[in-house]
């Protein structure tokens, strides 16, 4: 059943459908677990291990909830620790004080008054982070506005999931993690 609803998901998204605001309402309720989810990743004992003894910690910044949950369910199939989901630019930030990122899989249009690009420069500022940047804004002024964040890599939507592994694997080799 829950093979359905991916498929059906990554189907929609491949359309162009926004199921994201169809659902949203529903799953609005749910953005109130937001703070416990951050308090419970920063107990977590596995943020304390070195980086070299986990996996990758991975922060999702996408403002579609669908889009969401079917990247970080990929994640977590593909072996990484997709710790959590921001829909804006200072949800990004303050979730990364709370348990620091690896990496970043960052959406250029999100919620808020930071943009992707934007959030992606401050947490490579701030936090080191690497940023990924995952858009379906391929276009030469996007291009040239994301270079400046100087991201790891730029993969349009949607999103597949050896594309996705061999980009981090990459990046985390690149930025000194693996």
């Amino acid at each position: 059943m829950a093979e359905m609803l991916i498929y059906l998901i990554r189907l929609a998204n491949r359309h162009g459908l926004d199921l994201a605001e169809a659902a949203g309402r529903a799953v609005e309720r749910d953005s109130q677990r937001l703070p416990r989810l951050i308090g419970a990743a920063a107990e977590d004992p596995a943020s304390k291990q070195p980086a070299s003894a986990r996996p990758l910690r991975i922060l999702i910044v996408e403002d579609e909830r669908i889009v969401a949950a079917d990247l970080q369910q990929m994640l977590r199939e593909l072996g990484y620790d997709a710790y959590a989901v921001a829909a804006s630019g200072a949800d990004a930030l303050a979730i990364a004080r709370q348990t620091r990122p690896d990496i970043a899989l960052m959406d250029i249009r999100i919620r808020g008054l930071l943009d992707g690009i934007e959030t992606a420069a401050q947490l490579r500022r701030e936090f080191n982070t690497a940023v990924i940047f995952l858009t379906a804004h391929t276009d030469d002024d996007t291009l040239q506005r994301a270079k400046l964040a100087e991201p790891y890599g730029y993969l349009p939507k949607p999103i597949n999931a050896p594309l996705l592994k061999s980009t981090i694997e990459l990046t985390s080799h690149r930025h000194g993690r693996a």
